[in-house]
């Protein structure tokens, strides 16, 4: 049988069910990438499937009180979720008190949708439908869902603050001390024009717009400059026009605010290989935190400007020292 099917954006597209009923349970607490990968496959493969939600009982009995969001705020954003993507038709929302019931005695379920964490429970669940003398589920093992450090999106790491829900790297609270702090030197005044003087035949970077514009304006095009259009959260699009006068290269990213993404992380890689040129990355969410891989990765010797808020441009030499200093930081995003 076929369905149509209502994707994000209004796409419509159809598929084939393969199996009448479809059973697949959770906890579903602050829903993420995961558990809409584990949703889908699961509304993909029944004509009517089964969504068991653990109930507040359950989660006081076998899971963590006080953590984890309440039943009805879990099954309102299942719902919502469900709507958005055409599957509320077919799907119903069941509220489970105990980690084998209902599933063991279903009469009619035929598949039970599992990940490779749960997959013990679930030959679990078929042992106990044998010994009732029902016939034992098709289990549907569907893959974990890596974030962007590769490591499983997971509920405790969305409520840790670690990742959000679609699996981006946060910072981590522990880092924001160390990140308000200048990472170089701060320049103020005539600083500003004589640093930009003396590296201007450099490798240099530049992170922001107004830093960016700075670095133009003193007639020095910089070899990467990150930015995101915006001043103090207002669009700003003087570079737009200088850009293009340039003919200057740009790429597209998506990173932050609060967060970077591994393919800002990647590009900047990407263009530390070959900084020879002139390249612009846009930003689209917000530019801070790049300054971070911006010296991590750029060749030894290179000069990274960026601003500071209230203090001035911070100029920063990229040594050894500060390659490692800045990885480290890095690595408290994805540890």
């Amino acid at each position: 049988m076929q369905y149509p099917i209502f994707t994000p954006g209004n796409y419509r597209r159809t598929i084939t069910i393969m199996y009448h009923h479809v059973f697949v349970a959770g906890t579903f607490d602050r829903l993420h990438a995961g558990h809409q990968e584990l949703l889908t496959r699961a509304c993909e493969a029944g004509e009517k499937v089964t969504i068991g939600l653990t109930s507040d009982a359950y989660i006081s009995q076998y899971k963590s009180p006080g953590v984890i969001s309440l039943f009805t705020d879990r099954k309102h954003a299942l719902a919502a979720w469900l709507d958005t993507r055409g599957y509320q038709g077919r799907a119903t929302i069941i509220p489970i008190d105990d980690p084998y019931e209902p599933a063991v005695s279903d009469p009619v379920g035929e598949i039970l949708v599992v990940t490779p964490d749960t997959k013990a429970r679930g030959e679990e669940i078929n042992s106990k439908r044998k010994a009732k003398g029902l016939a034992p589920y098709a289990l549907l093992v569907v893959p974990l869902v890596p974030a962007q450090d590769r490591m499983p999106i997971t509920s405790t790491r969305v409520r840790s603050g670690e990742i959000d829900t679609s699996g981006r790297l946060v910072m981590p609270d522990s880092l924001r001390p160390e990140l308000s702090r200048p990472i170089g030197r701060v320049l103020v005044g005539d600083q500003i024009g004589s640093s930009i003087e003396v590296n201007r035949n450099g490798t240099i970077i530049t992170v922001g717009d107004i830093t960016t514009e700075t670095l133009l304006t003193a007639g020095v095009v910089p070899h990467l400059a990150i930015i995101d259009f915006q001043v103090q959260r207002k669009p700003f699009r003087a570079l737009d026009a200088k850009f293009t006068q340039l003919n200057l290269y740009r790429v597209h990213v998506a990173s932050g605010p609060g967060y970077i993404t591994r393919e800002a992380l990647t590009l900047i890689q990407k263009w530390a290989t070959h900084p020879e040129g002139h390249e612009a990355l846009i930003v689209d969410g917000e530019e801070d935190l790049l300054t971070i891989p911006a010296v991590a990765y750029s060749p030894l010797g290179s000069i990274v400007y960026y601003g500071q808020p209230n203090a001035g441009l911070v100029e920063v030499e990229v040594t050894e020292d500060k390659k490692s200093e800045a990885l480290a930081i890095i690595r408290q995003f994805i540890s």
